[in-house]
């Protein structure tokens, strides 16, 4: 696979799936669902851009294109844990994305300080954080099978089809 392309759409999708499963958190909470994404500006705003209800370039603006990029930052090791194969196998991509989103969990919000995580705590409970993460995991996997239908390649649903005959 075409590592470049790999990154650019395995990193859209799992940035775009996390969205999707922070705002559908926020909405659940009967919170604004443009909070958890002007969290992410906190390294910029601070601490109060969790509680920035509408959208605006500053906070929805920063945060947004923060959280794209960290994506496409993780979509790096993603990509490298799935080798060079042309047909990786299912087990061996799912265990990638697995890899990579315990990986950026722990970063997040084991190593780093607190003014480069994610944010999203300011504007959920820590027990909502997970779902982006899983989520982010299955759009690392949909963005690697999305990059193969793109590229004519048709990678296997399951690992039988890997082993030869």
């Amino acid at each position: 696979m075409a590592r470049g392309s790999l990154i650019a759409a395995s990193g859209m999708c799992a940035g775009l799936a996390a969205l999707a499963a922070l705002a559908v958190s926020a909405e659940r909470r009967n919170r604004s669902p443009w909070r958890p994404i002007n969290a992410t500006s906190h390294w910029i705003h601070g601490p109060r851009s969790g509680s920035v209800s509408r959208p605006d370039l500053a906070h929805t603006g920063t945060g947004f294109t923060t959280h794209m990029l960290a994506s496409f930052w993780w979509a790096l090791p993603f990509s490298a844990m799935i080798g060079r194969s042309a047909r990786p196998s299912p087990s061996r991509v799912v265990a990638a994305a697995a890899g990579t989103t315990a990986l950026a969990a722990l970063v997040d919000y084991g190593l780093v300080p607190k003014r480069l995580t994610p944010g999203w705590e300011l504007a959920l409970p820590k027990s909502d954080l997970m779902t982006a993460y899983v989520a982010m995991g299955l759009g690392l996997v949909l963005g690697t099978y999305l990059h193969a239908a793109v590229a004519g390649t048709v990678l296997p649903f399951d690992d039988q089809e890997q082993r030869p005959s």
